[in-house]
């Protein structure tokens, strides 16, 4: 009998220390010209709208794009921490 209860314990215990670690903040994310970004992300379009640069935290994107809107070019660079 006392197997059992230090086992329902020590369930219990495993079950507390599970459900209340920290989870890592996941940031809202939107896909720009297929590029996903964060929503807070600074984004600049060029007077004809050939060129498109993104910046968040993590990156630095920049989008050309032809006559005809397809996209040309796409450079993504990653910022160091």
């Amino acid at each position: 009998m006392k197997k059992i209860k230090f086992l329902l314990l020590l369930f219990t215990f495993s079950l507390v220390f599970i459900s209340c670690r920290e989870e890592e903040e996941k940031k809202e994310t939107i896909e720009v010209e297929g590029v996903e970004v964060e929503e807070d992300a600074n984004v600049e379009v060029s007077d004809d709208g050939q060129k498109i640069e993104i910046e968040d935290s993590e990156k630095e994107v920049k989008i050309k794009k032809d006559e005809n809107g397809n996209i040309e070019k796409k450079k993504i660079e990653y910022k160091n921490d």
